[in-house]
């Protein structure tokens, strides 16, 4: 099952990769190409998943021929339980003026599934390509960015002398969203050994240390994740694309529960308390004492901007396409909630442990896991006009050991209220067995259940 870890990841690993070209701050007057000059250069950093080293990520900024900025990335990694996965970013820039972004390049790849964007700044619009699988299609973004936006933390750093509890707000580009992104980032420690920041988005956590050249020294995500500074010779002794991480010694992706739950379709309330099995507390596992199905909060009508997010295509969720479009063309109107959910679970047949990677290979293949059940379903809800999302947590399964797995299921905008739904198990009722998770809290959940460290028991439960 592709699990939240997995579809997760790559943006996390993505924005961290962007954290990572914010490196040496110049010692004279701030301006971005002094910045920038301070800059040029290349750094590894090896990267690692609950101790284990699962891939590596180079970072490089020069002044090419061209008389161009260009800062580029590599990130190859493997996440636990997942696909070997490479993504390459390459980011180029004006050098006087306004110093614009000239180009984007973005490709992300794993196995036979690469969706990527090459766009070039044309008459201030950002024209190009956007390629999911072997699909082609015309993009035009109208980005505004710049080499000042990329170098913000360093310019806003030298310009004030930063106290803790500083909050840094600077911009991103977010290839998975095609949107410029704001990165808010808080000072929470400062000394002679350099820089603490951390900063919280999309239900991630991420701490990175800074030495006083304001070089990064390691990047903590959720916990779980480290990006550590290294040789090009260490980082690169694991390599997932050369040879894949073999995790067999993990068990499966669930976590048991003491006892089978009846007529689990029927629960309305669900309260589960957990409990360490091993030497490692909850405490140090990261994890709360309970755990507790939560309906999604309403959403005013009034509120444009939300409503706006989740109607959106993405890197990920092709509204666009003609298969989408054919789905849709072939059902009855007014499209209705539960006409999307078995028109999801009609396209595609559950396959275990077999993950399609993206909405266009699972329909190509006729099957897919619940994270390409859920991606579809979204697909089609925000194609059809209705705002949807993707979520992930963990929901029951009631195998031969009770248990509850990690699992992808969606939310839908109707009358103002998130409405959830599994188009993977054919729901439009959601029962109280799916508990949404934060990124943080899934990673540190699926660790423990990698190493077998908690198992739950139920402490409320309650049926419609």
């Amino acid at each position: 099952m592709q699990h939240r870890a997995l579809t997760s990841i790559i943006a996390i690993f993505v924005l961290c990769a962007a954290t990572l070209l914010y490196t040496k701050l110049y010692e004279s007057e701030p301006l971005v190409e002094q910045v920038a000059h301070s800059m040029v250069g290349s750094v590894w950093y090896k990267i690692e998943q609950s101790g284990t080293h699962t891939g590596f990520m180079h970072s490089s900024v020069e002044f090419n021929a061209k008389n161009l900025w260009e800062l580029n990335t590599l990130t190859v990694f493997q996440p636990l339980g997942g696909q070997p996965t490479k993504i390459t970013q390459r980011l180029t820039f004006a050098n006087s003026g306004r110093y614009e972004l000239t180009s984007a390049h973005y490709i992300r790849s794993a196995e036979n599934n690469a969706t990527g964007i090459q766009v070039a700044l044309i008459e201030e619009k950002y024209v190009g390509t956007l390629t999911r699988q072997k699909n082609v299609e015309p993009l035009s973004l109208e980005w505004q960015f710049g080499l000042k936006d990329q170098l913000a933390l360093e310019v806003q750093l030298r310009k004030a002398a930063a106290k803790p509890g500083t909050i840094f707000t600077t911009q991103y580009i977010n290839f998975e969203k095609l949107s410029i992104g704001e990165n808010k980032r808080t000072l929470v420690g400062r000394n002679d050994d350099g820089y603490i920041f951390e900063n919280s988005q999309e239900g991630s956590t991420s701490t990175t240390y800074l030495d006083p050249d304001m070089l990064v020294i390691s990047s903590t995500i959720s916990n779980v994740f480290n990006v550590n500074r290294s040789t090009e010779e260490q980082a690169t002794s694991v390599n997932p694309l050369i040879k894949p991480i073999d995790d067999r010694h993990f068990s499966k992706h669930s976590i048991p529960l003491d006892e089978r739950i009846k007529k689990h379709e029927n629960l309305a309330r669900l309260t589960l308390g957990l409990t360490a099995r091993g030497k490692i507390s909850l405490k140090e596992l990261n994890l709360p004492l309970t755990l507790t199905h939560t309906k999604p909060s309403d959403v005013s009508s009034s509120d444009g901007n939300v409503i706006s997010a989740f109607t959106q295509s993405s890197l990920r969720i092709p509204t666009g396409n003609e298969k989408i479009t054919h789905i849709l063309a072939s059902m009855d109107k007014p499209i209705s909630i539960a006409a999307l959910v078995t028109a999801t679970n009609q396209q595609l047949t559950y396959a275990d442990n077999q993950p399609a990677g993206s909405v266009l290979a699972a329909l190509n293949l006729g099957q897919g896991e619940c994270t390409d059940f859920a991606d579809l379903f979204t697909t089609l809800a925000r194609a059809s006009g209705l705002p949807a999302r993707t979520v992930f947590g963990i929901a029951y399964s009631n195998a031969d050991q009770p248990s509850f797995m990690f699992h992808a299921w969606n939310e839908i905008l109707a009358d103002g209220q998130w409405q959830g739904v599994d188009p993977t198990w054919n729901q439009t009722r959601l029962d109280a067995t799916h508990i949404k998770l934060s990124d943080d809290l899934n990673a540190a959940l699926l660790f423990a259940s990698y190493t077998k460290e908690v198992s739950f028991n139920i402490l409320e439960r309650a049926y419609f």
